[in-house]
């Protein structure tokens, strides 16, 4: 489990009866507080809004008040729910018309992440700031055109404000983005994450323009005030929480379906949580699919299956959840077409698994067995010539689990031999392969752009470090400077493997399991099972299903479409001196 989120369920149960007074840390920010969500108000005291709440009524501010009237309405809404103080009928009524008709022209929400106040208590950001956002974004192309610029790998990284460059990058993505009208008329959208800010998810949808349309949310991180909030103020909101009685295990999985007026869809793979902090401030990456039209009607029930089984995937992971409020949209795939979509859906589900069977909820089963079929590399056909050993395995993420004593456990014994795997060697046992992993050091920590706030997406534990120094011998820094994004600390996760000479993969995987058992799974037994903690979700790409031998990553001078790419090969080992952040 994340470090963080042992010590968020810590908090969350000793804390409770939200009505009494507790003493806690004054807000830093004051009066300027931007908040609106349950958890900063109960960890820190605002005497500014207590003074407004007692009066029973909200007055007007004065004219250099620093803070919005709207936000101060709306943190007056929240503190009335966390004690049970029921607000006049026409300021519910005035709060909740201004949060459903708010023009899209509106600034960016100052809406923060529930765990930063846990993490990163001096986070703020300005208006300035994310005014700037929104004006870049609303310079670009349409995500239409984009999109069909980016094709046919579709995968975007996520703009970073103080970095000037990522605005006009072509693949560089925010959020609002993805409610484009030129995509199409938006009817309804899911989002199934783990972190959700409801108050700035709203916001982006706000700034778009589809504040009103019908959304469905499933989230692993439980916030307790979340029901509340949205009984008050988003009736068109539907939320469900995903209980995972595994204490080891999450709700981690970052996907998003997007249904537009004449039924056909998009599905949209992602790293990042749906807060500001995580589309703003760390880097991330997403997959965006072609667009999937609607089926005739009289069409048998597996039409529109992809090359990959995407779709076929896609509908056992959604009917794992076994919820009701999921009906409507495994319907709505069912009636899409997903025959132009080239990557394959990797997926975890908590369960024990082996690799009989399709499709199979394990990201080790998944991966190993896609490569065993699929990949090919060269041949080593002289003592001098490449052979597949000389293509190293990357491994990248932002967050590291218990990986045992030595490498042999769990490390190589078990997860390499799913990235190992290739057409000529299906699941080595012992796989000489090479194996490094990208992970920042406390000095890419510190000189990013938020300093230690930086390390808030990356929760490798302290303790869990100390007993597997042996992990050092395979770290590497993070850099990307090619993007432009080198100082943004990474919340993505990705897999690849590289030839020698760095300039091409056999294969590419982008998805939300970070190194970890839980999601990937535990030790494959003697009968070939392991067994998984943790709802994950990932895109796979293979050469052959976009016509290629290999991807190519960097430019030699053929032609030849670039992959995208995020960090920067050769890789820089950690230096003697160098330790990985840690929290």
């Amino acid at each position: 489990m994340d470090a963080f989120l042992l010590k968020r369920k810590v908090q969350d149960a000793n804390s409770h009866d939200n009505a009494k007074k507790t003493c806690k840390e004054k807000c830093p920010h004051a009066a300027k507080c931007y908040r609106r969500n349950p958890h900063h108000f109960k960890e820190f005291d605002h005497p500014h809004l207590d003074a407004l709440l007692e009066k029973g009524e909200f007055l007007e501010l004065p004219p250099d008040y620093p803070q919005d009237k709207q936000v101060v309405k709306e943190q007056l809404e929240v503190l009335r729910g966390l004690r049970n103080v029921k607000p006049k009928l026409e300021q519910v009524a005035s709060a909740k018309e201004h949060v459903e008709e708010r023009p899209s022209s509106s600034s960016v929400s100052k809406v923060g992440d529930k765990r930063l106040s846990s993490r990163n208590k001096s986070t703020s950001y300005t208006a300035q700031t994310s005014s700037t956002v929104s004006n870049k974004s609303s310079n670009m192309k349409p995500m239409a055109e984009r999109l069909k610029e980016n094709g046919p790998y579709n995968l975007f990284f996520t703009t970073i404000p103080d970095a000037p460059q990522t605005h006009t990058q072509q693949n560089s993505i925010t959020f609002t983005d993805l409610l484009c009208p030129s995509l199409g008329e938006l009817k309804c959208s899911l989002q199934i994450n783990f972190m959700i800010d409801i108050a700035w998810l709203m916001e982006q949808y706000l700034k778009a323009g589809q504040g009103k349309k019908p959304l469905t949310i499933l989230y692993g991180d439980e916030w307790p005030d979340m029901k509340k909030y949205i009984e008050l103020m988003l009736p068109n909101v539907t939320e469900h929480l995903v209980k995972i009685k595994d204490p080891f295990g999450i709700h981690h999985s970052k996907v998003g379906i997007y249904v537009y007026s004449d039924n056909s869809l998009r599905v949209v793979v992602s790293t990042a949580n749906l807060y500001y902090e995580d589309w703003n401030y760390y880097c991330q990456g997403l997959w965006i699919s072609p667009l999937c039209p609607v089926l005739p009607e009289d069409s048998p029930d597996k039409a529109g299956e992809s090359p990959t089984n995407f779709k076929s995937t896609l509908l056992s992971y959604l009917q794992q959840y076994n919820i009701g409020v999921l009906k409507t949209w495994i319907d709505y795939v069912k009636r899409a077409d997903f025959s132009n979509v080239k990557v394959f859906l990797i997926t975890s589900v908590p369960g024990k698994y082996t690799s009989v069977g399709k499709p199979v909820h394990c990201h080790l089963h998944s991966v190993g067995e896609l490569l065993s079929h699929h990949c090919v590399l060269p041949a080593k056909t002289t003592p001098t010539s490449e052979g597949p050993l000389s293509w190293g395995v990357l491994a990248q993420s932002s967050s590291i689990g218990s990986l045992g004593k030595v490498p042999a456990e769990w490390l190589r014994g078990t997860l390499l031999r799913s990235l190992a795997s290739h057409k000529d060697c299906r699941l080595p046992a012992n796989s000489n392969s090479t194996l490094s992993i990208i992970f920042p050091t406390k000095d890419n920590v510190l000189s990013s752009y938020y300093g230690p706030q930086g390390g808030g997406c990356l929760p490798y534990s302290k303790s869990v470090h100390e007993k597997q120094k042996w992990l050092k011998d395979y770290l590497h820094q993070w850099k990307a400077d090619h993007t432009n994004r080198s100082r943004a600390m990474p919340h993505i996760k990705t897999y690849c493997r590289v030839s020698p000479c760095t300039t091409k993969l056999a294969w590419f995987l982008i998805t939300s399991a970070n190194i970890s058992k839980s999601a990937w799974g535990g030790n494959i037994t003697k009968a070939g099972t392991s067994y998984v903690r943790s709802y994950e979700v990932g895109v796979l790409f293979l050469p052959k299903y976009f016509e290629e031998t290999y991807f190519q990553i960097k430019d030699t001078g053929d032609d030849t479409k670039l992959f995208p790419f995020i960090y920067d090969i050769p890789l820089t080992p950690y230096k003697n001196a160098d330790e990985p952040w840690c929290n």
